[in-house]
C-alpha cells in the first residue's frame, strides 16, 4: 500500500473478546506479498503470531486461512483468500479450544512473571507456546539462591504456592485500548501491562497451573510452566 493512502480501519474484535470464535466480516484490503494473496476483515477475531503468542488457526467460508501482521499493522489472512475483494461479506471462524488454550497459557504467564518479579528478578523474555510456555529472568545475584536442584525445587515450590494463593483469590482480567492504540492488560489484584494478546475473563477461568521447573540455561533462568481453560 502507499504510504500516503488513507490507512484502512479494522476492527480488532479479538481485542474485546477472547470468546468470539465466529462472525460475520466484511473484507477491507485485500493483494499479493511474498507469501502469496491475502486479505483483511474487520472486525477480525483472528489473533496473529507475537508477543510470545503463537496465531490462532481458523477459516474464511469454511476454507483454512493462516493469520499475521503486516507492515502496515493490519491482520491480513493467507490460504484461501485469492478470490476475495474489499467489500465482500465472508463467515469468520477461529479453533475456540486452541484460542482457550492459548488465553489460559497468556494469563497464567502474566501472573507467573509478575510473581518472579516481585522475588526482584528481572525479566528477559517469555512464551506462551503450548508445550513450550516459560518466563525468562536474569539469573545475576541469583546464584546463591538457585546454586543447587534442591535450592532450585525449593524456589519452584514457593512460586507455585504464591501462584495458587493469587488463583485461589480470583479475579477479573480487563484490557482497555488507548486513543494511540496502545493497549494494557489489568489482571484484578495482580498487576497492569502493555500487552496485544488474548486472555481469560477471570482468573477463575484457570485450571492445573503448574510451576514445572527452573533451570538456568543460556544465560537465563528458564521458569517452564503450564496452564489449561477451566
Amino acid at each position: 500500500m502507499s504510504t500516503d493512502a488513507p490507512r484502512i480501519q479494522q476492527d480488532q474484535a479479538y481485542y474485546g473478546d477472547t470468546y468470539l470464535f465466529e462472525t460475520t466480516a466484511t473484507v477491507v484490503a485485500a493483494g499479493t506479498d511474498g507469501d502469496g494473496a491475502w486479505a483483511a476483515v474487520s472486525p477480525n477475531i483472528f489473533h496473529p503470531k507475537g508477543g510470545g503468542q503463537p496465531s490462532d488457526e481458523g477459516t474464511v467460508n469454511g476454507i483454512p486461512v493462516t493469520p499475521s501482521r503486516n507492515d502496515d499493522g493490519l491482520v491480513v489472512l493467507s490460504g484461501g483468500t485469492e478470490a476475495l475483494e474489499p467489500g465482500t461479506a465472508v463467515g469468520c471462524s477461529i479453533d475456540a479450544e486452541l484460542r482457550k488454550r492459548h488465553a489460559a497459557l497468556h494469563t497464567a504467564g502474566h501472573v507467573l512473571g509478575h510473581l518472579g518479579e516481585a522475588r526482584g528478578w528481572t525479566s528477559t523474555g517469555h512464551s506462551h507456546y503450548p508445550g513450550q510456555a516459560r518466563l525468562d529472568f536474569s539469573p545475576e545475584g541469583l546464584e546463591a539462591e538457585l546454586a543447587t536442584p534442591e535450592l532450585r525445587e525449593q524456589v519452584r515450590g514457593e512460586l507455585q504456592e504464591a501462584l495458587d494463593a493469587v488463583l485461589t483469590r480470583g479475579g477479573a482480567v480487563s484490557a482497555a485500548t488507548d486513543a494511540a492504540g496502545h493497549r494494557t492488560v489489568t489482571i484484578e489484584g495482580v498487576n497492569s501491562e502493555p500487552c496485544g494478546g488474548t486472555h481469560v475473563a477471570r482468573l477463575e477461568d484457570l485450571r492445573d497451573v503448574r510451576v514445572l521447573e527452573l533451570k538456568i540455561k543460556r544465560g537465563a533462568l528458564k521458569v517452564r510452566y503450564e496452564a489449561e481453560h477451566a
